[in-house]
């Protein structure tokens, strides 16, 4: 199933024939950022809090126990203090929303969640927003390429900004100093550099592509590529287990997630899933993972010790782009750009509990480190809302 991209909605589409026969426009992509929760199943007739959305349907299967609010601890670039995170609530509450840039796609928060990045395509720049006050406070230019996703190194010192154009005629990973927001350097990569991530230890990039067929990994100091893997086509989002073991990487045009292993980088396991995977989280503990299918609109729930597919989530919205947990394992939130909203799904039983809307195609959803606000990108409206998400 093909979706037609245009370029006045920050929509994803699919390729039609050929891996490499794609037009993108210049507002494709985006999702998501990485927040940690937890999510585990309970059994199919366990009751979900709050009220489920009209639609909505628990999973298919999977069961665990309840996870319950925890005390984490912060970055220790950002602080050596302990957080209480807040219970989630079903629904969460509207906040502001604030003016930023021109159509923010992809929002990712720093470690210590003091301040986020912000990447804008159609303003070629990247903005640092301040967290506390919910305010856009500096414009960092990038001459390049249009900015379309951020990440952070593990220590918060570096942003890595995939950057490319609508024909794949330039192409790069944009590396920026989040001491003075300055641009350190611009590397030069395959077409459609998109959902980039670090190696807990900070040594290592890894670059999935949109219009390609391969992950490469670059020294993450240098640029230098250390290693090139064969994957199905369009690799889109990697996320890398607590244990330093495996990585997940979302393959959005073949509908599967691969497995690769650390240190050999050997694809281990392939996962089927949905319709057009793009972004997945990985919950604290590693006992779970959710993966958002934007043609399918649903989520698909895997348990990394089988490597299967254990629930499927639907009535999440549609066109889910993003996902992301909340600290205390609750719920879990997908970013819906295809009708504006944001769904919220109870770990525990697999219900929909809301559907807000929040926006003209909110594009990302990311979480504060304490669980208190969500902040997601409106990239049709040019801004950023603000929700609460505690009880």
């Amino acid at each position: 199933m093909d979706q037609q991209h245009t370029d006045a909605h920050g929509r994803h589409r699919r390729r039609r024939a050929h891996p490499r026969a794609v037009a993108l426009g210049l507002g494709l992509l985006l999702v998501a950022g990485a927040v940690v929760g937890s999510i585990f199943w309970l059994r199919d007739t366990a009751s979900s809090e709050g009220t489920r959305a009209a639609g909505s349907s628990p999973p298919s299967s999977g069961m665990g126990h309840e996870m319950h609010p925890r005390t984490t601890t912060s970055s220790a670039a950002a602080s050596s203090t302990t957080r209480v995170v807040t219970a989630s609530a079903a629904t969460p509450k509207l906040g502001a929303a604030v003016p930023v840039g021109k159509a923010p796609h992809h929002m990712a928060l720093a470690p210590g969640g003091r301040f986020a990045y912000i990447a804008d395509p159609e303003l070629k720049a990247v903005i640092r927003f301040d967290t506390a006050r919910e305010v856009p406070t500096r414009t960092i230019p990038i001459p390049e390429a249009p900015p379309q996703l951020v990440t952070f190194s593990p220590d918060g010192t570096r942003a890595y900004v995939s950057a490319y154009d609508k024909d794949f005629a330039a192409d790069f990973v944009v590396v920026l100093d989040t001491g003075n927001d300055s641009r350190i350097d611009a590397w030069p990569v395959g077409r459609g550099p998109y959902a980039l991530g670090t190696t807990l230890d900070g040594r290592l990039l890894y670059v999935p592509y949109y219009d390609e067929n391969h992950l490469d990994v670059l020294n993450a100091t240098s640029g230098a590529r250390v290693d090139r893997i064969e994957l199905p086509p369009s690799p889109h989002w990697v996320a890398f287990t607590s244990d330093r073991r495996f990585v997940y990487v979302t393959n959005h045009f073949s509908d599967v997630v691969s497995v690769l292993e650390l240190g050999s980088d050997r694809v281990v396991a392939t996962i089927p899933v949905g319709d057009g995977p793009h972004s997945l989280e990985i919950s604290p503990d590693g006992t779970r993972l959710a993966v958002v299918n934007y043609i399918s609109s649903d989520v698909s729930v895997i348990d990394p010790k089988t490597n299967t597919v254990v629930a499927t989530v639907t009535g999440v919205g549609a066109g889910p782009q993003d996902v992301t947990y909340a600290p205390d394992g609750r719920h879990f939130y997908t970013a819906n750009v295809d009708d504006g909203t944001i769904g919220v799904v109870d770990t525990r039983t697999g219900a929909v509990t809301a559907r807000i809307r929040t926006g003209d195609s909110p594009t990302s959803v990311t979480v504060s480190p304490d669980g208190r606000r969500l902040f997601v990108t409106d990239f049709g409206d040019g801004t950023v809302r603000v929700l609460d998400a505690g009880p």
